[in-house]
């Protein structure tokens, strides 16, 4: 893996040189794109003004926020771009303001994770600084820069990496106290009852292998039992067919080359050497 930014973890006057690696691989998700039908082309948007049903091309177009209904506060590239200057660019540190335990962070917070691993000169550090972290049952809460964007995140320990989990702003998640939800219910039998049935279910560590992502097998299944693919028909020249029969073209192809005539082939080959 490349590292995506490569900086320091500071705190106190610790200073660790790492780089921040990708933690999610997207080629194991599966995706599709849309095609017509008729000639399995790929389908393309275009940007279209709603009033005047026109295409508009990207010089005509501006960023608006909606402050009412119909109503927007227009905010020019060079304005944002202000902003930017005023905010700058970090001084390429991820900066631990404390050190929290982990359970008083809310999951819902997290946003993206990344991983974190030590760059040369850094090794004896990191290892101290995730074997600590591991030892107090603690985690950093961090501020820095990714792609000019300043961001929160979570330093999290692990067995052997440590990881950088950005956190969604505080604001953004609703407020669970709308929802009809019972208020506690102390020491009732029932609860006791749930508590051995949790103990009952308890496992020291959970494996995530042990729960595969039973959708994408089902479409992975369904993929590898295609045995013919729709292949894109030229925009000019001959046409070709829709459906390929995979198969079939395999047998076509050996009986054209057990047709060919095993003389000419030898000759051929005494004439180029």
């Amino acid at each position: 893996m490349r590292a995506l930014w490569s900086g320091h973890i500071t705190f106190g006057l610790i200073s660790i040189p790492v780089g921040v690696y990708a933690a999610i691989e997207e080629s194991e998700r599966v995706s599709f794109r849309l095609l017509h039908r008729k000639d399995m082309a790929p389908i393309q948007y275009k940007k279209f003004c709603s009033v005047e049903d026109v295409e508009v091309g990207n010089d005509e177009i501006v960023k608006g926020y909606q402050v009412e209904k119909n109503k927007y506060a227009v905010v020019e590239k060079e304005e944002l771009e202000e902003v930017q200057e005023e905010l700058g660019e970090g001084d390429r540190t991820i900066d631990v303001l404390q050190f929290v335990e982990f359970g008083s962070l809310n999951p819902l917070s997290f946003e993206k994770p990344y991983y974190l691993a030590p760059m040369k000169g850094g090794e004896k550090a990191y290892g101290v600084l995730r074997d600590a972290l591991n030892d107090a049952s603690r985690v950093g809460i961090a501020r820095f820069h990714l792609r000019s964007k300043p961001l929160l995140a979570a330093l999290l320990p692990g067995k052997r990496a440590l990881s950088l989990e950005v956190l969604r702003p505080f604001d953004e998640l609703r407020d669970p106290g709308v929802l009809p939800i019972p208020a506690t219910n102390q020491k009732s039998a029932e609860v006791k009852m749930a508590r051995l049935l949790i103990d009952h279910l308890s496992t020291e560590e959970w494996d995530p292998t042990r729960h595969p992502n039973e959708y994408r097998q089902a479409l992975q299944k369904l993929l590898s039992s295609k045995r013919k693919f729709a292949v894109r028909q030229p925009a000019r020249g001959k046409e070709a067919s829709n459906v390929v029969d995979l198969m079939e073209a395999l047998r076509q192809s050996v009986s054209k080359a057990g047709a060919r005539p095993k003389g000419k082939r030898a000759s051929s080959k005494r004439g180029a050497a």
